[in-house]
């Protein structure tokens, strides 16, 4: 997202096509990129299919016209990377391993370079001093620190592990956490200023296979996704989590600690309702950005059929449909519903010590089942819903909790 609300999406693959008079007026790939005004519509300079520098250069975005050596011309697709913005709000756009910057408020070109070592790159993350960090997709290349104007300050990171599409820097520049996919973790690299060397801290999000990550630029928390279904779960050294696929979950990056399984402060799951997304049920976990205020998310899959981004808010005193407190359990736990008899509502309370997907349901004493309450993966912590029973008899009633297996079981009675 932009400082205006605007939201930037750049699609992996070939949206468009280009007629290309040097081969013969015929039609070729490329990859533009879509800008919707916060109210959904398009912006006025979307989509933005070409990139025209200082100087008078154009540049097409997801194409390139070569020549080989002897002379034969060809079109050459260069894969969209990803977007970030800068610490102005102008957008950074990795085009394979071509960094542009965009004006966020034009879509003209400002910048352009070929980043250093040849190969595709992670999407470029800038940090609020003006540095730009590049690296590589494919492991064994390094983290490159660039300069405002897009100059080489030279290698933060000498060889990183692992396959990367995404990784994050701290605002001030002094911390790197490196999402290696491959490695089944997240791993720290850190510096006490910006004139020292980066050392590695080691991992410290054991178990995500992540594919984006970011921050948000409302609490400073780092969300980082935990991975697609057909990498988890992931187990780590000898550590045991459970994170849900296709879900992003978010750190406080002050509490992160080497070789230790975090708690995370929240989550966001992506909803695979199939008579909406169908067909979407194995999209990888490919994007993730937060409006100025952190109440707007913008989630997206890594996939080749539409829909691709989903959007949940957060309105301010507006109560969840699970209010989750502060304190985390050390018991997987349901507790006796308060109060008890009741008329016509009652509270009940549980306790998760992992991630695991939930459900809370309520019975009748023929086994039928009333309600159900919660139905949906939920983060380690605790948690209270509300059972409206003004619609039912009196009488008593059972309610179950459910977690990866695991079952637990209450009773209660609603007296009128």
């Amino acid at each position: 997202m932009d400082p205006d609300g605007k939201v930037w999406i750049q699609p992996f693959g070939a949206t468009d096509s280009v007629q290309v008079p040097a081969l013969g007026d015929t039609y070729q790939p490329v990859r533009v990129i879509y800008v919707f005004n916060a109210d959904g519509t398009p912006a006025e300079f979307s989509p933005v299919k070409f990139v025209d520098l200082p100087g008078g250069e154009r540049d097409t975005l997801g194409g390139l016209l070569v020549t080989d050596e002897n002379g034969n011309k060809a079109w050459e697709q260069k894969s969209g990377r990803g977007l970030r913005a800068d610490a102005d709000g102008n957008i950074l756009v990795m085009q394979f391993n071509y960094l542009y910057r965009l004006n966020y408020q034009t879509g003209a070109g400002m910048n352009r370079i070929v980043t250093e070592g040849g190969s595709k790159a992670a999407p470029a993350v800038a940090t609020e001093t003006g540095n730009i960090f590049v690296a590589p997709v494919v492991p064994g290349g390094p983290i490159v620190e660039y300069a405002p104007d897009f100059s080489v300050i030279g290698n933060a990171v000498d060889v990183t592990y692992g396959f990367s599409r995404s990784f994050e820097v701290s605002p001030d520049g002094n911390r790197i956490f490196w999402a290696g996919y491959t490695l089944n973790g997240v791993i720290e690299y850190a510096r006490p200023d910006e004139f020292s060397g980066f050392d590695s801290l080691g991992v410290v999000i054991p178990g995500v296979d992540s594919e984006s990550m970011t921050y948000n630029p409302a609490t400073g928390n780092l969300w980082v996704a935990a991975g697609s279904p057909n990498d988890l779960p992931n187990d780590f050294e000898g550590f045991t989590t459970r994170w849900l696929p296709q879900t992003w979950y978010a750190f406080d990056i002050d509490n992160l600690v080497p070789n230790t399984v975090p708690e995370p402060l929240g989550s966001i799951t992506w909803s695979n309702d199939e008579a909406i997304y169908e067909g979407f049920v194995d999209g990888r976990p490919r994007g993730l950005a937060f409006s100025p205020d952190g109440n707007t998310a913008y989630v997206a899959q890594f996939s080749q059929i539409a829909p691709s981004v989903q959007v949940f808010t957060r309105a301010e005193g507006v109560a969840l449909p699970v209010d989750r407190l502060d304190e985390v359990p050390t018991k997987f736990a349901l507790k006796q519903n308060y109060p008890n008899p009741f008329n016509p509502s009652t509270k009940i309370e549980f306790a998760l010590t992992q991630p695991g997907h939930a459900r809370l349901a309520v019975y009748d004493v023929l086994g039928r089942e009333v309600a159900v309450l919660v139905d949906e993966p939920l983060t380690a912590g605790t948690y209270t819903k509300t059972f409206d029973a003004r619609n039912l008899p009196s009488g008593m009633y059972l309610y179950t909790l459910d977690v990866d297996g695991q079952r637990l079981n209450g009773t209660m009675t609603l007296l009128r």
